[in-house]
């Protein structure tokens, strides 16, 4: 008999079709079977009748054949097994199955469709952004062409100013002094009557190296006494530092904090077994002519003709600033000299007042004679 039909859906309909057909087949392979069983015992019965008449040798192959018969209706019941085992398919299961599948479909078409719309946002917000990056550059050029005609226009302008300004003539011709070597002055036994007091002339300024009333020189000693203290830095005869890594804490706790000072920076330097200073003028140091008259020379070397002379340095750009103040130094009866330097290669180098190692013994005395002139320093 035929399974009644379901009216869900095409699929329950064609699942219905194929369940009522392999119904059907096995409605045919049993009826198949009752009927090779019947003919089976048929064939038993006659069987027995024919055995008392029957030899053996055809005995053995009736037996044989029966033999043959049971193998061929096993392989049938196990066909007939398989085709119940089909017939067990659950449509329920199968239907669910078939929905999972169209759901998973589903949602990779809505992540697929969700991809393409973000990609196409991008796209957009790309063709957005070089829009507005076109405007921005149509702006820059608009705004460089304008630029380009003023600049066009000013070119001009200065072109036919220049066309019209009077030519003019160079400046007459300055006279210049050229150094005359003389020696320094010296008393009846022949010792020099003046020190040497450098002066730099650079970039329109008068630096004279002059410690009023060796104010610096004594800032420097205390500091060096601080330090020499606070780290117990052993100190010899003759100021001198046994043992060359206290010596280098000296130098390198000073320059960390050197003593301070308005118009020079000051550093220590090791040359060999010398502890030197340097003294570099900050920006602050000099004077221009017309404040140095009344400054630096009004004060400092006021009174101090009979015991300096003074050795100007001078730079390229600033000889006219000497000439300035060689004139004022001249009426005031200072000795002189000069010398054309590189601009920023002097430096200022004095002794500290301590060496590194021990004391060498003393020489032995010597006639020291005559102290010779010192040429060519004034002029």
């Amino acid at each position: 008999m035929a399974r009644r039909r379901r009216q869900t859906s095409a699929t329950g309909a064609n699942m219905d079709s194929l369940l009522d057909a392999l119904t059907n087949v096995v409605g045919i392979l049993v009826i198949v079977l009752v009927a090779v069983q019947l003919s089976s015992q048929e064939a038993a019965r006659r069987m027995e009748e024919m055995i008392a008449q029957i030899d053996p040798a055809e005995q053995e192959r009736i037996k044989q054949a029966a033999e043959d018969s049971a193998s061929k209706l096993e392989e049938m019941k196990l066909a007939l097994k398989s085709e119940s085992e089909k017939d067990k398919i659950d449509p329920e299961k199968l239907l669910a199955s078939l929905q999972d599948d169209i759901a998973k479909a589903e949602v990779k078409a809505k992540k697929d469709l969700l991809a393409a719309e973000a990609a196409e946002k991008e796209a957009e917000e790309k063709k957005l952004s070089a829009e507005k990056l076109r405007r921005s550059l149509m702006i820059q050029l608009a705004k460089l062409e304008e630029k380009e005609k003023e600049f066009t226009v000013a070119k001009t302008d200065l072109l036919a100013k220049l066309d019209n300004m009077p030519k003019l003539n160079a400046p007459p011709p300055k006279e210049v002094r050229p150094p005359t070597p003389k020696d320094i002055p010296r008393n009846k036994d022949g010792n020099a009557l003046l020190q040497e007091r450098k002066v730099l002339v650079s970039n329109g300024k008068v630096i004279p190296f002059v410690d009023p009333g060796k104010q610096m020189e004594t800032a420097i000693k205390n500091r060096l006494k601080m330090i020499i203290e606070k780290n117990e830095i052993t100190v010899g005869e003759g100021n001198y530092i046994p043992d060359s890594k206290q010596a280098d804490k000296l130098v390198a706790e000073f320059n960390e904090d050197p003593a301070k000072n308005k118009y020079f920076d000051l550093k220590l330097v090791r040359n060999g077994n010398t502890i030197n200073l340097e003294i570099i003028p900050t920006d602050e140091c000099g004077e221009e002519p017309e404040k140095a008259v009344r400054g630096i020379f009004g004060t400092v070397l006021r009174n101090m003709q009979g015991k300096w002379y003074l050795r100007y340095l001078v730079e390229p750009d600033s000889f006219e600033t000497y000439m300035a103040m060689r004139k004022v130094t001249d009426s005031g009866g200072f000795y002189a000299g000069w010398t054309i330097i590189d601009p920023g290669s002097y430096l200022h180098r004095q002794f500290s007042g301590y060496r590194i190692g021990v004391k060498p013994p003393p020489r032995p005395p010597r006639d020291p004679g005559k102290p010779g002139p010192v040429k060519g320093v004034l002029d």
